[in-house]
């Protein structure tokens, strides 16, 4: 995979965030300045400019205060400001490190329906807190009257404490109790900058259908929720996808990754059960999970990652998940993705945090999303 140093530093500081921007400057010149990049090319020429129908903000791993968060959060405000999102996906962790608290008072309400997805009757989440860090740096994307913007989320796995070990047990609940009741608070809270109809969905969008998964199932099941449930609902949602109706799955664990871990075997299996659904259906699936930005093609689908926000860091990228995976740009800098969409095509812009695009690509109808130099 074809590979190269990016020496960009951060560019001096600007207007009221002085200090902000100085801080930034101290910790790019301590860290070296020095994300790793790979880039396949070739790279073509982007098509005649043309209006979207609809323009989608993706970002995930966002729910931590750090700097990080505030930089890649000032950034995507000031892209909302020149040409203004329609709405915007969070694709999980929202809330590090373990999601809303299951043991506040009122906690023990949350409920789901029996279909596992939506919310019993008459359910209302306690207030808590935690909820801030996620939303509050997110104010500023609103419109000329004040309104924000959708922002839609699906749950990661630091949501509901799958995968993190004992870091996430709650004292006097059992584990499973406590995850239910995670993914239930986050689905019940309700605001402004955080929309959860379910625990999983569709939303669509002039020609764009967009379903949002659990994708916690894949790494295992939890909670009483199971990958056939998941699977089944994915399977269902998917079946306006055509020609008239461009479909993009989201959700936090992406199904091929050019990655700094190392390859692990756990839960490939179900993955390839959940691929196996949506290759050949959805025209891309957006995730996070992985710290970083990155466009890999498997059987087909176009996997677009977008990670980086809050967590995002340094490390050399190494690993290819599936090794099968074609793999078209990665890199660990900080960012978020653009997803743009008419009724002849789609196309995906990588922007980092002082606004610069790092990868462009474009599809027509159901066709690959090929390289393009950035506009």
């Amino acid at each position: 995979m074809p590979r190269a140093r990016a020496t960009r530093c951060l560019a001096g500081p600007r207007g009221r965030r002085r200090e902000l921007a100085l801080l930034a400057v101290a910790l790019a010149g301590a860290l070296g300045c020095n994300h790793d990049v790979h880039r396949i090319e070739p790279i073509g020429r982007p098509s005649a400019a043309r209006a979207p129908a609809v323009r989608v903000l993706v970002f995930g791993d966002f729910g931590e205060r750090n700097l990080l968060q505030r930089l890649v959060a000032r950034a995507m405000v000031a892209a909302h400001r020149e040409r203004p999102f329609d709405l915007a996906v969070q694709l999980g962790d929202n809330l590090y490190r373990c999601g809303p608290d299951p043991t506040r008072p009122g906690a023990e309400g949350c409920r789901f329906s029996a279909d596992g997805a939506t919310l019993a009757p008459g359910v209302t989440a306690p207030a808590d807190p935690i909820f801030e860090v996620n939303e509050a740096p997110l104010r500023g994307l609103a419109g000329p009257d004040g309104q924000p913007i959708p922002i839609y989320l699906v749950l990661g796995n630091h949501d509901v404490g799958v995968g993190v070990g004992a870091a996430c047990e709650a004292r006097g609940l059992e584990r499973e109790e406590a995850r239910r009741r995670r993914a239930c608070l986050s689905v019940a809270h309700r605001s402004p900058a955080w929309r959860m109809p379910a625990r999983h969905y569709v939303v669509d969008h002039g020609p764009v259908r967009l379903v949002a998964v659990d994708t916690n199932v894949v790494a295992e099941d939890y909670g009483g929720f199971t990958l056939e449930e998941e699977l089944a609902f994915l399977d269902e949602a998917l079946r306006p996808c055509g020609p008239e109706r461009a479909c993009f799955v989201v959700g936090h664990h992406p199904p091929a990754v050019a990655h700094v871990y190392p390859r692990r075997r756990g839960g490939r299996e179900r993955m390839e059960r959940l691929l196996g659904v949506v290759a050949g259906r959805a025209r891309a699936f957006f995730g996070g999970h992985a710290h970083q930005l990155g466009h890999v093609t498997v059987d087909g689908l176009e996997v677009f990652l977008s990670g980086s926000t809050a967590m995002g860091g340094y490390g050399r990228i190494r690993t290819l998940t599936p090794p099968r995976a074609q793999p078209r740009f990665a890199t660990t800098a900080w960012g978020f993705a653009e997803l743009e969409a008419d009724a002849r095509g789609y196309w995906v812009r990588f922007v980092d945090f002082q606004g610069a695009p790092l990868h462009c690509c474009e599809a027509e109808g159901a066709g690959p999303c090929r390289s393009v130099t950035c506009r």
